[in-house]
């Protein structure tokens, strides 16, 4: 099984605890049988286990061998001391050596019913120590004491037991417990720092949603099946295996109790297993389900309330809710029917052999203590086969849990650091980007989203991008930090191409603002500070004000100490866009990466923003992604895309006169003056090359 595969790391404590449960199982199958001689031999038979005498008068023993052969006179004889002074002959051995399964026990019972004309029936050993105790009293024996100091004895015992199988139970559940919580940890942390080097492909692959449920509630599930495993499934087989020995060793005839007791429920679990399997399986898939739905409306929060959707929103999570309700209901109530099934089969066990064994013990087969001992034994039975039973059922939808854990850490990356990474040359060019004939696919897409992209950014330039929605502008600049790899021609950074550069070199490069702002929850001064290790206050002042955050984050009431909402929700979209490149800023990029971070801002902060950037990053190698002509317009270069494809590139002034897509968009944007462009151009430009 999958789930097995977590306790690769933990042999020693699985070691650990079979040892625990080897003397939790021989502690606690002894206490059923010392109930048995507690209620037989020191109630019933007084305190005398056995026919074999402690003390016993030189003729009494005499008379008894007189009817047994050579061979049981010498076992007999050895058994014995010589006579003392007063006549009596004590036993050699042990007190355990005296029990009623012995050889010698067996022999001076026979000798006994002979002596006194009896038959040797079942009843033999209980009329034998009947004859022992009479014994007893001719020597002067206090009969009280005897019976005394066995029951004390064997109560000792099994207190000694008890103490023993609890100390075992408590280091067992410590054990296990803390073996499922390091199985937890180390899988949560091993599942985190994979997930950590996925590229966007891997984290579409599985969705945000999923992979939050399986680094959650399927590693949860995994840690909790594996101290069940350690406390509950190892357990269980031992201890019924030993109680179904005990069981057969007496025959009874008791044993087809057992037997239709086990038979019944292992076939109600079959049933239960067989309806509930696939439903746990499918409640895996719905839990992502509504956790991709939570997320989808937390995050869309505002346009639902614009578009005024709430009521088909909770219409549309209330359905796939109801549909997890309908399933957890399906399998708690067949999980719930197993309870009572259950008990109603182990009383029925209990009444039938309690009804049968008191049978037995009417004519003499068994004694009142084997038939306790025995419901005991049974009890355990079916107690194990319980044990394993409920895991059988929970064990399903914990392999369900393994498997998608495994499979995210099985996940091959798209996104690897070389083999045998290159560095830059020391006397190389810095800040230098260029795009050899790339291209790009989506993995399972058809087409292109980059098609034979080439130029060369040296640094201390700047290069604007522009397009249509859906043109690859984001596609491009995400190929620049190798969030996707190329699929055809190269992208070289300092002039070694990026999938030869160790990732952490690559990127320590290149200061990345992504299209969608992302802040985390904590200070202004953490955030601004989150990809510069040993940032000095005037680095966090300088990229704040380049970054023209200085102004509003110097109001904030707690200024750069304030805290942040978790995605800077409490700040304002161009907030939040200025905050974001002051993060890139302060990491002191040779090339800063711009996608589309002017957006939130008015024209005048945007023209204050173009003009720091140049003049604060002159040795920085900048691209912009925009919408607005207006923010790309006095770049050194800007490339217009199309359907994937370059279909101009040059200067603003180059590109309005041969490039008809970009005279497009610069017209439906701003006035002929304002783009340096006389009325009567505009035909020229019009009729341009594209």
């Amino acid at each position: 099984m999958s789930i097995l595969r977590f306790f690769r790391r933990h042999i020693p404590a699985f070691a650990i605890v079979c040892v625990l449960l080897v003397v939790q199982s021989i502690s606690e199958l002894a206490l059923p049988q010392m109930m048995s001689d507690i209620v037989d031999v020191g109630i019933g038979q007084q305190g005398i286990p056995s026919a074999v005498f402690a003390h016993v008068r030189a003729t009494t023993l005499a008379d008894l061998e007189s009817g047994l052969d050579a061979d049981e006179t010498a076992i007999v004889e050895a058994a014995y001391t010589p006579a003392n002074e007063s006549g009596v002959r004590s036993f050699r051995g042990r007190p355990a050596d005296r029990n009623a399964d012995s050889e010698l026990a067996r022999i001076l019972s026979r000798a006994i019913a002979e002596e006194a004309g009896l038959a040797d029936d079942a009843l033999a050993p209980q009329r034998a120590t009947a004859f022992v105790r009479a014994e007893y009293a001719e020597l002067g024996f206090d009969l009280d004491d005897i019976r005394r100091d066995y029951l004390v004895s064997t109560s000792g015992a099994m207190f000694a037991y008890c103490a023993v199988s609890l100390a075992a139970a408590v280091l067992l559940g410590y054990v296990a417990a803390r073996t499922g919580a390091t199985i937890g940890r180390d899988t949560r942390e091993e599942l985190f720092s994979k997930v950590m080097r996925f590229s966007p492909a891997e984290v579409n692959r599985f969705s945000q949603a999923s992979l939050i449920t399986r680094c959650t509630n399927d590693v949860s599930q995994v840690s909790m099946t594996v101290v069940m495993l350690m406390r509950m499934v190892l357990l269980a087989p031992v201890m019924g295996a030993v109680a179904i020995t005990k069981v057969l060793a007496q025959p009874s005839g008791l044993g087809t109790i057992i037997v239709a007791a086990v038979l019944a429920l292992s076939g109600a679990t079959v049933i239960l297993f067989v309806l509930v399997v696939p439903k746990f399986k499918l409640m895996q898939s719905l839990i992502d389900r509504v956790n991709l739905m939570s997320r989808q409306m937390l995050e869309g929060v505002m346009p639902i309330r614009a578009f005024g959707r709430e009521a088909y929103e909770e219409d549309r999570f209330d359905k796939a809710s109801i549909e997890l309700m309908e399933t957890q209901l399906f399998t708690g109530h067949a999980m719930a029917m197993l309870r009572p099934f259950i008990q109603i089969i182990l009383n029925a066990a209990t009444v039938a052999i309690v009804w049968l064994g008191a049978d037995l013990v009417g004519r003499g087969a068994m004694q009142v203590g084997d038939v306790m001992a025995y419901s005991s034994y049974a009890l355990q039975i079916v107690m194990s086969f319980i044990m394993i039973a409920m895991v059988a059922i929970m064990m399903p939808r914990a392999t369900v849990a393994a498997d998608r854990v495994l499979e995210v850490l099985a996940c091959p990356l798209s996104i690897a650091d070389p083999e045998d990474p290159q560095a830059p040359a020391e006397d190389g060019p810095r800040g230098q980007l260029e795009f050899s004939d790339v291209s790009f696919r989506y993995p399972d897409a058809d087409d292109d989203a980059v098609s034979h992209v080439s130029f060369v950014l040296n640094a201390g330039e700047v290069l604007g991008i522009v397009g249509s929605t859906g043109s690859g502008k984001s596609t491009l600049v995400q190929l620049i930090p190798r969030l996707y790899d190329v699929t055809g021609g190269a992208v070289l950074v300092d002039g070694v191409d990026v999938r030869r550069m160790a990732l952490a070199d690559l990127r320590s490069r290149i200061g990345y603002v992504p299209q969608t702002t992302r802040l985390f929850s904590g200070t202004v001064a953490w955030n601004v500070a989150f990809g510069a290790d040993g940032l000095t206050d005037a680095e966090r002042d300088r990229a704040l004000a380049v970054a023209q955050a200085a102004e509003f984050v110097e109001k904030l009431p707690g200024g750069d100490g304030t805290a942040l909402a978790q995605g800077g929700s409490n700040l304002s979209g161009g907030q939040r866009q200025r905050l974001a490149i002051a993060r890139a800023i302060a990491a002191d990029p040779e090339i800063l990466v711009l996608d589309d971070s002017f957006s939130a801002l008015d024209y005048a902060t945007d023209a204050k923003l173009r003009r720091a950037l140049d003049h604060e990053m002159a040795d920085t190698a900048v691209v912009i992604v925009a919408q607005r002509v207006a923010t790309v317009m006095g770049a050194d270069t800007i490339i217009v895309l199309e359907s994937s494809r370059v279909v101009g590139m040059g200067t603003h002034e180059e590109l309005l006169r041969s490039c008809a897509e970009y005279l497009e968009i610069a017209t439906s944007q701003l006035a002929p003056e304002e783009l340096g462009l006389a009325e009567r151009d505009l035909p020229i430009a019009e009729g341009g090359d594209a």
